[in-house]
């Protein structure tokens, strides 16, 4: 964002997921005198309720904190029917936009895109690679990003953080790192096994708390209808990431495959590169894999889940 133009007004979507939490404190340090509303379809401490799906909410809720800055982080990473994907994404996004531009004054809005959105590209993926999703939700999420820079052209200021895998405190088990902490969190002091689906692919994961610098980097260096990968640059084997939580557990865990675990599409490898966001402010990933999946496995034992 241009120094001239510091934002007073913050409006954090999707407040109650996994990416919210790290970002508000992000958004505390670099803004401290910004007013922050935080908005979730479930209602929690210091979250406002609003379902953008509802028109009148969204209006309602845009108009009474008026932002100069948005972090459209609403959505879902959990496995959906198609057209509940296209609405939380796609629908959602456009209702939210709608709102933003009839508030005085231009918004700047940071959507949080998704690698799946490139589907299989080979080699270090850049910005400049084509969007072709080889799933329904990276078909959603590419859908989304189109619609959310369409509205450039109605006075919005729209940046994209297209945003790789995520591991750390907070992960839900919707995602693998999650979904194998909470395997081994339910375990006894004498192990036991655990089942999995394919862990041949490779990966490219940034700790949750690097993602939320990443974003409040682009939130105030990017560029007007920039795209930014928000990656750690390598890949490693979902088998690592097993055997990186499994050693910090400090348990013996035998492995087992379940069928039914595979996902009905598994790009075999997918890296990003960063440099179009390191380019901005310096940004580069902070947190070891090894400390990201410790965290992981720590705050899942003491969520219980």
């Amino acid at each position: 964002m241009p120094k001239a133009l510091r934002p007073r007004r913050i409006l954090v979507t999707g407040a109650a997921g996994f990416l919210a939490g790290p970002l508000h404190l992000e958004v505390r340090r670099r803004w401290p005198s910004a007013r922050v509303t935080r908005t979730d379809a479930r209602p929690g401490p210091g979250i406002r309720a609003c379902d953008l799906l509802d028109p009148d909410q969204t209006r309602r809720l845009v108009s009474a904190c008026r932002p100069d800055l948005v972090f459209h982080l609403a959505g879902t990473a959990s496995p959906r029917p198609p057209d509940e994907l296209w609405r939380v994404h796609v629908t959602a996004t456009i209702e939210l936009m709608e709102a933003l531009k009839r508030i005085p004054g231009r918004a700047r809005v940071v959507l949080s895109g998704s690698s799946a959105e490139y589907g299989a590209a080979a080699g270090m993926v850049t910005e400049r690679a084509p969007s072709e999703p080889v799933t329904e939700y990276g078909r959603s999420k590419a859908a989304q990003t189109l619609a959310a820079l369409s509205f450039r052209h109605e006075g919005l200021s729209v940046l994209v953080a297209r945003i790789f895998n995520v591991s750390g405190p907070g992960i839900p088990a919707s995602l693998a790192p999650g979904a194998f902490a909470a395997q081994i969190s339910a375990l006894g002091a004498a192990g036991g096994s655990i089942l999995t689906g394919n862990l041949t692919p490779q990966r490219d994961y940034l700790d949750v708390r690097d993602v939320a610098s990443a974003l409040a980097d682009i939130a105030g260096f990017g560029q007007d209808g920039g795209i930014y990968n928000v990656c750690s640059g390598r890949t490693v084997p979902m088998r690592e990431i097993l055997d990186r939580l499994i050693a910090a557990s400090g348990l013996r865990i035998v492995v087992g495959r379940d069928p039914a675990r595979r996902r009905p599409v598994d790009v075999p490898r997918l890296a990003g590169s960063h440099a179009r966001l390191t380019a901005l402010n310096g940004w580069k990933p902070r947190i070891p894999l090894v400390r990201s999946l410790a965290d992981t496995l720590v705050s899942c034992r003491c969520s219980g889940r």
